[in-house]
């Protein structure tokens, strides 16, 4: 993945021409700006007294500021953000005593309240608003998030710029603002280069790799802004199978003669990702999901079943934490040769006893992926897909062999199902506290003793 610096130095190029463009030079002169100029340069942009095209020139100058300064000073300059550019107390003050009296009087009110609501917006947020008239100037301001995410950890005083930020993407990518678009083999370079440097879940590994990924029984959707054009706001991967694939590397095997597209029955889902990490809390899945079916229905009418194939992150932690004594009796090995036993297994090693290892370990995930905190499943991968209506479907013993997934997951996948027919059902049960589950792991469940009465069929 990029780097936060590498990102900066390219919106900083990007903007020259517009500097040079409005004021035939610019005052940024390449050289990190005092803390008292760079307060009166965010004054006047903020205030605006020079009128709208001045402040704009006057952000793209504060912003090409941040991009050459050092990560310490970044981090000052946000905070300088934060102590003197929120709300004017005065202000605020004054506005809560005419909602008070209006209140009493019984007129008034709702002017009143957008007086308040006026007052209490941050001035820091003009500024804010001001770099999306940038080129690449929304690019900017997800990266600057991304970097504020990481400062966070170590100054939670910053949180306040956060959620005058996070408030401003909910509004800019709403879905009515979002494209979604097909990758094919034919795209431009940059964008399949994106695609090879973002996939965060199963790397691609090389040109043949993105090519076998891009073929007739494959499909890439892509969710863009139109103010950040040619970057991906996230990326899904679909398969085109005969019956719901259960093996991501048989999935994703480069030899494997592809399929015609109109012999498939099921489309498999097998990896969805968020690539800019300044977008952190604005989800896309559901938009992406959901548009993928509805494009794959009108394209294959005969496509009868959608499903994910999923990683299970965490479980071997959790596994290594909830291993009972006794669960490995009827086994010849200790619970401390588990997880090299699963390794060997992962490398084609047989044994009489293999089947009562993977009912093992089936019940087991299927415990994980069932528990709840806080009235939510533990398991990330799980809260994303049931949160958009979807149902666990099937749990896959030795799912993925590679070391990354034995390392994660100790090999296991899990299929979400997405039933078009159920998912409003299924969501409105999730948010009861219901899991929707499928109708054989809900019997294998009361089979095993697990509880269930957080379980229903979906």
């Amino acid at each position: 993945m990029t780097s936060v610096n590498q990102k900066l130095s390219r919106w900083k190029d990007s903007v020259r021409e517009y500097l040079f463009d409005v004021s035939g030079r610019s005052r940024n002169d390449g050289k990190a700006w005092s803390q008292a100029r760079l307060r009166r340069e965010i004054e006047a942009c903020v205030e605006a007294p020079r009128g709208e095209m001045d402040a704009r020139k006057r952000a793209a100058e504060i912003g090409a500021a941040y991009a050459v300064a050092e990560a310490p000073e970044r981090k000052r300059i946000l905070a300088l953000l934060v102590d003197e550019f929120g709300p004017v107390m005065e202000k605020v003050d004054a506005a809560i005593e005419v909602y008070r009296q209006a209140g009493e009087q019984g007129a008034g009110v709702d002017s009143a309240a957008a007086s308040l609501r006026e007052a209490l917006r941050p001035r820091r947020v003009d500024l804010l608003t001001r770099f999306t008239s940038l080129p690449d100037g929304m690019k900017f301001l997800v990266d600057m998030r991304e970097e504020l995410l990481a400062f966070i950890r170590e100054d939670e005083g910053l949180r306040p710029l956060d959620a005058d930020m996070r408030g401003l993407f909910r509004l800019w990518f709403d879905q009515g603002f979002l494209d979604i678009e097909r990758i094919t083999w034919s795209s431009s370079a940059s964008l399949l280069e994106k695609l090879m440097d973002y996939e965060a879940i199963h790397s691609i590994v090389s040109w043949e790799d993105l090519k076998n990924r891009l073929d007739r029984d494959r499909r890439c959707y892509t969710v863009f802004h139109p103010r950040m054009p040619g970057e991906p706001l996230a990326i899904l991967h679909v398969a085109l199978t005969t019956g719901i694939a259960t093996n991501i590397q048989s999935l994703l095997d480069v030899q494997a003669p592809p399929l015609a597209a109109a012999e498939a029955d099921t489309a498999v889902f097998y990896s969805v990702t968020s690539p800019q990490r300044g977008l952190r809390g604005i989800s896309f899945g559901e938009y992406i999901i959901k548009e993928a079916v509805k494009q794959l229905r009108s394209e294959l009418p005969d496509l009868k079943t959608f499903v994910t194939l999923s990683p299970v992150p965490g479980f071997r932690l959790w596994l290594e934490k909830n291993l009972e004594d006794g669960e490995l009796d009827n086994l010849p090995f200790a619970a401390d040769a588990l997880f090299s036993v699963l390794e060997r297994v992962a490398g084609g090693e047989e044994s009489d006893w293999l089947p009562t290892l993977e009912a093992f370990m089936h019940r087991k995930c299927l415990e994980y992926l069932t528990t709840l905190q806080r009235g939510r499943p533990v398991n990330p991968v799980t809260r994303f897909h049931l949160r958009n209506g979807a149902s666990i479907h099937r749990i896959n013993f030795m799912g993925d062999r590679s070391a990354n997934g034995l390392r994660s997951a100790c090999g296991m996948m899990v299929n979400y199902g997405y039933n078009l027919k159920t998912l409003e059902t299924n969501l409105a049960k999730y948010h009861e506290g219901q899991l929707p589950v499928s109708g054989k792991l809900l019997r294998t469940a009361r089979g095993e003793k697990l509880p269930v009465g957080h379980l229903v069929t979906g």
